[in-house]
């Protein structure tokens, strides 16, 4: 068809092209008319030429579409239930969702999911803000377990032979007043966080990684980046946890991890905008190795874990494994209750965090790993225990309460509380009501902290907060929170191990406030 009509087309561009100046000299009406009616013929069959043309274009398209991602079968197959909003799909909505062919081998792709410990199923413990950064291998094991059992129900029962790089990260903005019981009143705006995270998959299914670059908001020459006090300057990205898991939860429920993570010593749980008390206690952020065991069960699943590190804090000789610990829980459902209850110990505390760098500077004790103003070599190591317990009632209802403590402690050479060697603890509780307002997810929280022989690490005696949490779009969170802290009584002081002297922490013994409005966005 296209070949005959070609030279006809052809034919007529010329013979209208060549007898136009004859036509117009004649000034013939009926000559006019008959080129009108010429012109109207080869512009119609241009028409026809294009629309053919188009046709045989597509379908050349829909050849290759069709080889590329294999033959779909002549029956209408069964739909499937998308994820979260119940749009059918047909089990090769997969194949046709990636621009390139994944059975092919060594072939990739990068997509974008939920920001890991941000669900998307709301209630009073979904709305958390300083969502729980321990245990994160085996949460992404189960997000694995999750996308393998979508894929199996969208015609895709193996991603073997595929790496797949599924990218998160969230983007935090802050506005704060706080009047200190001490000082004048302060003020701020500040890009409180941003991560990206990337979760490596294969390519095979007993392999996967985390990689989480992080910003730092700390400024100063003390904590900052930069020998300066500019706060935009001081925006450092580095690396916050990196690690390699076996495991695959369709298979076994054993699995292990190596890399730098945060160990499993406590959760740290929180609706609040603040970190419980507990987190500056016990948190232990390690280049470690975790063996563990998470029982594949839907209501009722016992795990444990076991790991260890070479801590920064040490006694006697530094080139070795000095720190470890175990951690076991269990996940219940009893009814519309359900929830989490474990322990664990870690056998020495001063390399969490809090202890590791409390924000003092010199002369005071700025924690164990504080350049001038600090002292990893200790005379004796101090363990720590961990008991806590999450229960849900209904959908409306959350409860948590945790505590951190050390076992023995500390020299007095050491970090002291007044006269004696330091024995820090902190317990945090909360209870959060899940509530719609304006057809968006909500909750409202209430919190109380407290901790004992915990002044040198720059932590209130107490702390009562409540927090309101929405979700006004998709994918961000929205909070408002009051703290009141009680600063620990005038006339107590507490000290630490320094490379010099130090001057002792004291006591106000007046309480601080502050309100914070935070929002998130994250994918």
């Amino acid at each position: 068809m296209k070949q005959c009509l070609k030279p006809l087309v052809v034919s007529l561009l010329l013979s209208g092209v060549v007898s136009a100046p004859a036509l117009a000299a004649t000034a013939n009406q009926a000559d006019d008319q008959q080129l009108q009616r010429l012109e109207q013929q080869v512009n119609n069959l241009q028409s026809e030429v294009k629309s053919l043309k188009g046709q045989r274009v597509s379908s050349k398209h829909a050849v290759k579409h069709k080889h590329a991602h294999h033959t779909v079968e002549a029956s209408a197959p069964a739909s499937v239930p998308d994820n979260a909003n119940g749009i059918p799909r047909t089990p090769n909505a997969y194949l046709e969702s990636f621009p390139i062919d994944p059975d092919v081998p060594g072939k990739s792709f990068v997509s974008t999911g939920p920001y890991i410990g941000v669900p998307f199923v709301y209630s009073g413990g979904d709305l958390v803000i300083n969502s729980p950064s321990v245990n994160q291998d085996v949460a992404l094991l189960n997000i694995r377990k999750a996308i393998r059992k979508k894929l199996s129900a969208l015609g895709r029962g193996d991603e073997a032979d595929h790496a797949h790089l599924l990218l998160s990260g969230i983007v935090e903005g802050a506005a704060s007043y706080q009047r200190p019981g001490v000082g004048s009143v302060q003020t701020s705006i500040d890009l409180s966080a941003a991560e990206l995270d990337g979760y490596i998959l294969g390519p095979s299914n007993w392999t996967s990684g985390l990689i989480a670059f992080s910003y730092d908001d700390a400024n100063g020459v003390s904590e900052g980046s930069l020998n300066n006090n500019a706060r935009n300057q001081n925006s450092r990205i580095y690396l916050n946890k990196a690690f390699i898991t076996i495991g695959d939860f369709s298979k076994t429920p054993f699995y292990g991890t190596i890399g730098q993570m945060y160990v499993p010593f406590g959760t740290y749980s929180s609706s609040m905008i603040a970190s419980p008390l507990t987190k500056a206690v016990g948190r232990t952020k390690a280049r470690a190795i975790v063996i563990g065991y998470q029982q594949q069960a839907e209501a009722n699943a016992f795990y444990a874990s076991g790991y260890a590190f070479k801590g920064d804090s040490y006694v006697g000789a530094t080139s070795r494994v000095n720190n470890g610990g175990v951690n076991v829980g269990y996940h219940y459902a009893v009814g519309n209750i359900h929830g989490d209850f474990g322990g664990g110990v870690i056998a020495n505390i001063a390399d969490a965090g809090g202890m590791q760098n409390n924000g003092n500077s010199t002369p005071q004790f700025g924690g164990f790993g504080a350049n001038g103003n600090g002292n990893e070599n200790i005379a004796h190591r101090v363990p720590a225990m961990n008991v806590r317990g999450l229960f849900s009632i209904g959908d409306h209802i959350d409860l948590l309460a945790e505590y951190i403590g050390a076992i023995n402690s500390f020299s007095k050479s050491d970090m002291t509380m007044n006269t004696h060697g330091a024995k820090p603890q902190a317990v945090n509780a909360e209870a959060a009501y899940t509530f719609t307002a304006f057809e968006r997810p909500s909750s409202l929280a209430l919190a109380y902290g407290k901790s004992k022989d915990a002044l040198a690490l720059g932590i209130p005696a107490q702390r009562y907060s409540v927090a309101l949490n929405t979700s006004w779009w998709k994918d961000t969170l929205q909070t408002v929170e009051f703290r009141h802290d009680v600063n620990y009584a005038a006339g107590n002081s507490a000290t630490g191990t320094s490379t010099s002297a130090t001057l002792p922490i004291t006591g106000s013994g007046k309480p601080d406030n502050a309100v914070t409005a935070q929002i998130d966005i994250y994918f």
